[in-house]
């Protein structure tokens, strides 16, 4: 009788927690724990600039040229550039609330502020010659190109549609600038045009480009959607929480090249942007995965918790809990083996 006892007790013991307890927790699938990547552009060499730096300690950031300050400090600096010809620094500071363009003597002196825009200004480059100066906009629909002619305050623009600029860079005739570039639908690639916008062209494609469309939602929030959407169809929908809306991710692509899905990336899942959800006709409410975060509103929400082993996540009604680190790519696999049958063919490899 005693041995039964202590069988049975063993017995339950290895089994899974029950209500009132701590859920149990599962392996994560190999497959999971990754994504492939694709291929990055190789950024620039970077530039010498001299004794010009960027001083950060004992205090907020400033520039200096060797032992003497250029500038006061700043609550940031996102970059600089140094023209020898000019004597002059090209610099992208945070004042108040965003990255603005500022120019300096190498001697030090009175700062020139470029007309500010309400978003970050940052990137800076200057032109081999020209006495040109460029910078990247962090605009609401994607980043924008300006160049600045220093001497004459003239300005083009050239913009980068749901896109983010990684980095700028100029040819020697200070003519022509190439730009490291992706966008949510399409891996990196590599664009050039003359500084005014003129024949603009792909020199290196995307290694990876989705077949879908690329639409604004709510406020801070864009929709990718197949392009082939069929008469009275219901996709699932993905919500994927991201500060940076437009720039490629490997784990979403692969999501969406294995899934036939609707996905929203947004900075916030907030009631603006559930309203706009449940406005969309074509989309399936029953099935609605969040990933990065919580919400009543969806079906299912993939979350971090640095608590779980690595390797291991806990299932409950509707959330799923995995190590912080692997959240995106878990997402991928999780949703799109929830959503067998529901196959995509939303993408390819160039």
């Amino acid at each position: 009788m005693r041995r039964l006892a202590l069988r049975f007790a063993l017995t339950m013991a290895a089994l899974p927690v029950l209500a009132g307890g701590a859920p149990s927790t599962t392996r994560i699938p190999d497959a999971w724990l990754s994504v492939p990547h694709a291929a990055t552009m190789p950024a620039a060499e970077p530039k010498t600039t001299g004794a010009v730096r960027i001083q950060r300690n004992p205090i907020r950031p400033r520039l200096m040229n060797g032992d003497k300050p250029l500038t006061d400090p700043f609550i940031d600096i996102d970059s600089f550039d140094v023209s020898e010809a000019r004597g002059e620094v090209v610099f992208s500071a945070k004042r108040r609330d965003n990255f603005d363009i500022g120019l300096v003597s190498t001697d030090g002196g009175k700062i020139n502020w470029v007309p500010p825009e309400p978003v970050d200004e940052v990137g800076v480059e200057w032109a081999p010659r020209g006495n040109k100066a460029s910078y990247v906009i962090r605009a609401k629909s994607g980043d924008i190109v300006r160049t600045v002619h220093i001497p004459t305050s003239a300005m083009t623009a050239n913009d980068f549609p749901f896109g983010r600029v990684r980095t700028v860079t100029w040819d020697d005739a200070g003519e022509r600038y190439s730009v490291i570039w992706s966008t949510p639908d399409a891996s990196e690639r590599v664009e050039s045009m003359k500084y005014g916008g003129e024949a603009r062209r792909i020199d290196i494609s995307p290694a990876v480009r989705l077949d879908v469309d690329v639409q604004p939602f709510a406020a801070g929030a864009i929709i990718l959607r197949p392009l082939d959407l069929r008469y009275d169809e219901k996709l699932p929908l993905v919500v994927w929480l991201d500060d940076d809306l437009y720039r490629w991710n490997d784990a979403r692509g692969a999501l969406l090249r294995n899934a036939r899905v609707a996905l929203v990336i947004a900075k916030n899942a907030d009631d603006a942007l559930w309203k706009a959800v449940h406005e969309v006709p074509w989309i399936d409410g029953g099935r609605v995965y969040l990933v990065g975060g919580s919400a009543p509103n969806a079906t299912r929400s993939i979350v971090g918790d640095a608590k779980l082993p690595a390797g291991r996540y806990r299932r409950e009604t509707r959330v799923v809990a995995v190590p912080p680190g692997v959240v995106q790519s878990f997402a991928a696999g999780f949703i799109a083996d929830q959503l067998k049958g529901n196959r995509s063919t939303n993408g390819s490899r160039r």
